[in-house]
């Protein structure tokens, strides 16, 4: 996606927002145990760790959890709301790197972190995820996409338009953003 929208800067006015979706609804906050990397059982798969290599992403299977995303869909909603889509698309990248690159766990204490990385106030986001002021909002998107058909991630919508799902290839979108001109 990122490279469609540098091969078509000046052409089209993209603007990137995250929205909510959670792969393992029932996940207790504190995630489920994964099982031990092992090279008879790898976390991540080979066809994974190439495909995320091939756009620059480091999949390593560091964290000993799969996680309940929840906190981090309220912490991104927050972002948007108050910093606007450049600020929630930078939260969105961080929090990428650190769960499947350096391998940390979502929880409220890494995520404040991460807020505070990309120049977000920290304490206003624990003071956030604490108080569950997004969850309900989130929760209601979230079964909305799901009543709508969305099953998996990544899902792209553009222009309010479901779009296509899976990752896509750069010349996918620079064809979705020239039919939705047309």
């Amino acid at each position: 996606m990122e490279k469609a929208i540098e091969q078509t800067a000046g052409t089209y006015d993209v603007s990137v927002q995250w929205r909510p979706f959670l792969l393992r609804p029932d996940n207790p906050r504190e995630g489920i145990p994964k099982a031990p990397d092992t090279p008879d059982n790898p976390r991540v798969g080979a066809r994974m760790k190439q495909a995320g290599q091939s756009v620059g992403i480091d999949f390593t299977g560091k964290c000993d959890r799969t996680p309940s995303t929840i906190w981090a869909h309220c912490l991104l909603q927050h972002a948007l709301d108050t910093q606007g889509a450049e600020m929630q698309n930078k939260l969105s990248e961080v929090i990428f790197r650190a769960y499947f690159t350096d391998g940390l766990y979502p929880d409220v204490d890494n995520l404040v972190q991460l807020a505070a990385e990309v120049g977000m106030d920290g304490e206003e986001a624990r003071g956030v995820l604490e108080s569950g002021q997004y969850e309900e909002q989130v929760l209601k998107e979230v079964r909305g996409y799901s009543r709508g058909g969305v099953s998996g991630v990544p899902f792209f919508i553009i222009n309010g338009q479901p779009a296509f799902s899976g990752a896509q290839d750069s010349s996918s979108f620079v064809q979705a953003f020239k039919q939705l001109t047309a």
